[in-house]
């Protein structure tokens, strides 16, 4: 029996031996964990709080303009819906024997300028004038092309807005409710 006994008592201290090897191994690889998530949570700190560069504002600034671009073209501002400008004009170089006729409203920004729907009441017949003008101008080509309409459109933007002194405020868009080639 003694024998049997020494034998579990030798035993004893190998087997300690094997649980410190593995609680070492554990203690090591808890430590190594720990190091790394210090490291990674250390760059996110620097990295969110280093001051910007003088590129990364100036893109910043960019992708703030062009998300305020993207919103207002995609928003609808307030329009002329009441009243459309129309106009008949013969088509340049048919001798009077094809016509164009057109309506076209305003769209604009009432929040940025809100005198300006009344400034554009008052100034229909000016415009009227202009869009006559700029359309009798046009031969057939220049209406049946297929960005004829967009052409127009911002040919006509550019005339009214310069004829709108810049303190009243300026047109987004000219919209056309007409446009009949015969």
């Amino acid at each position: 029996m003694d024998e049997r006994r020494r034998s579990e008592l030798e035993a004893a201290p190998e087997k300690k031996a094997g649980e410190e090897k593995g609680n070492r191994i554990l203690f090591f690889g808890i430590l190594a964990g720990m190091i790394v998530l210090n490291i990674v949570i250390a760059f996110v700190i620097i990295s969110v709080t280093r001051p910007k560069t003088p590129e990364e504002k100036i893109a910043i600034v960019q992708a703030d303009s062009l998300k305020k671009v993207v919103e207002q073209t995609t928003t609808m501002g307030a329009t002329t819906a009441d009243n459309p400008i129309e106009a008949i004009v013969n088509i340049a170089g048919t001798d009077g024997e094809r016509f164009l006729k057109a309506a076209v409203i305003f769209e604009y920004d009432d929040k940025a300028f809100p005198t300006l729907s009344e400034e554009l009441l008052r100034r229909t017949p000016r415009f009227k004038d202009l869009l006559i003008d700029h359309l009798s101008k046009l031969n057939l080509v220049e209406v049946t092309e297929p960005n004829a309409k967009e052409k127009i459109r911002k040919d006509l933007v550019r005339l009214v807005n310069k004829s709108l002194p810049p303190r009243i405020g300026e047109v987004r868009d000219v919209l056309f409710t007409t446009f009949i080639i015969q």
